[in-house]
Formats: C-alpha cells, structure tokens, sequence
C-alpha cells in the first residue's frame, strides 16, 4: 500500500505538474492527495491525465486560493463519502485481499481563529465509520514546540487543542523518515522557521494491518512543503535526509564573487 500526500502551492505552472508526474512514476503511488492545487477543476481534470491516475476527486480552487484533488489508480476501489475546501473522505477496499479501510485527505484551516473548526470536522468524521482510519495531509498545526525552529514562541492552546482531537479520533502518528520538518517559510537570516504541518495519523487497527508502514518526507524544491509518502514496502530514499539548501540573497549583496559563482553554476546546470 502506497500513498502519496502533497501541499504543493499550486499546479498552475508546468514546473510543479512535471515534478508531480515524476514523483507518481517512481514511486507509483496507489492514492494521491494534493492540497492547495490553487487551479479550477477543468484545468486539474488536463494535469490529472499527466499524472497517469485517471480516477479521481477534484475540489476546486475559489480564485487562486485553496483547491484539493483526491487521486487513485485502477488497482483499487475507492469510494467517495464526503468532501469540502478542507477534506476529500472515502472508503477504500483492497481488490487482492478485501480490506476495508477509511482514509481522509485533510488539509488545516489557515487561519488560526478557525483552526478549531477543523478538528471539529476530525471528530465528526470519527464518527462516520468503525473502520481502521488513515488521514494524512497539511493539518497547519503542530502537537509540540520540538515541531518547529524559528519564529516567535508557538500557543500552548493552540497545540493542546490539536493534541486533543489527535487524542479523541483514537490517532497513532505513524511518525517520519527523512528531514525533521515539514514546511519551511523561506524567509532570510533569523526570520526563517521551520514548522512540521504535514503528517500521517492513524487507528490502531489500521497499523494493524499495515504493520511496516513507514512515512517520508520527500524534499522538492517546488513546494515550500516536502511530500509525504507512506509506504510498507522497503523504500530507498530518492532524496537526501538532511534539511534543504536554500541560497540567501543577502549572500549576494555581502559576497563580490558570490554572484558570480551562483550564475556561472546556474548557467551549468
């Protein structure tokens, strides 16, 4: 079992829809979940094909704001419950071996104030099924301040209220492979912070099941998010575990030859 779960700031332009493409490739996910596809449905029904996965939910973008898309391969039958600018809910039933299973594609209210609401939503939908239950996707909340690095001192509210809709949905972590963070603001110097907003939870019993499950976080430099992979297969790494390499601009103003350095490698490339 493969998933694929990805904030990837918008499909509009062909850089990200190449880099969704070669991730669908070499990793041939069986369900992919993208958030903040920021494009109408029409246009995500054209970069759905380019992906291979020709089955699938679209929720579109209002403006350039928001957009989900919930997509899976023949392999699978995959049925749609519920959906809205936050989620894509369905139950999914293993063609080889039968099992039934609940998985939600979740993506966080932005806003802080309205954070609440959406594990409101995580409870409600704990209650839809008694099936084992995966739900991974941007939740933009952390559980603890050893989740980010930078910026100014997180709401002790703010994290208990999403450790307690963790806690009442009877979630597992699955926890992580790869970089220990998730999101980074891309910001120069002291204001640059790095949050972990992505993750993988998960019933009991469906760790149960899928007792090798591993989660890692895939680094693409087109996102200001890594993408999440969950695998029980043996995975080997495409990218490096290490936090990722941005260039500061500020380098280019202190540093005579930086510049130059950065363009003739740019130019080589």
């Amino acid at each position: 079992m493969i998933a694929l779960g990805w904030n990837c700031r918008g499909l509009g332009n062909p850089r990200p829809i190449r880099v969704l493409r070669e991730l669908v490739q070499h990793w041939t996910p069986k369900i992919v979940f993208l958030s903040k596809t920021k494009i109408k449905k029409y246009r995500m029904e054209k970069k759905k094909f380019k992906t291979g996965l020709l089955n699938g939910l679209i929720v579109p973008s209002i403006g350039r704001s928001g957009g989900l898309a919930m997509l899976w391969s023949r392999e699978i039958k995959v049925e749609v419950q519920g959906y809205s600018r936050n989620y894509i809910d369905a139950v999914v039933t293993d063609s080889e071996s039968g099992f039934k299973w609940h998985i939600t594609g979740f993506y966080g209210n932005l806003e802080t104030h309205c954070r609440k609401e959406s594990w409101n939503l995580l409870r409600s939908l704990s209650q839809k099924y008694q099936l084992p239950w995966l739900c991974f996707g941007d939740f933009n909340e952390i559980v603890s301040v050893e989740e980010k690095l930078g910026g100014v001192q997180r709401s002790q509210r703010q994290m208990e209220d999403f450790r307690d809709a963790i806690h009442q949905c009877g979630f597992k972590d699955l926890g992580f492979i790869g970089p220990e963070f998730t999101w980074c603001n891309m910001q120069e110097g002291e204001s640059r912070m790095y949050l972990r907003l992505d993750r993988a939870l998960a019933t009991p019993d469906w760790v149960d099941h899928y007792k090798e499950v591993k989660v890692h976080h895939l680094v693409e430099s087109t996102s200001d998010h890594c993408a999440l992979l969950i695998s029980d297969a043996n995975v080997v790494q495409k990218y490096p575990n290490r936090r990722r390499f941005l260039v500061e601009a500020m380098w280019t103003r202190r540093e005579e030859e930086c510049k130059d350095i950065i363009q003739e490698v740019w130019d080589g490339s």
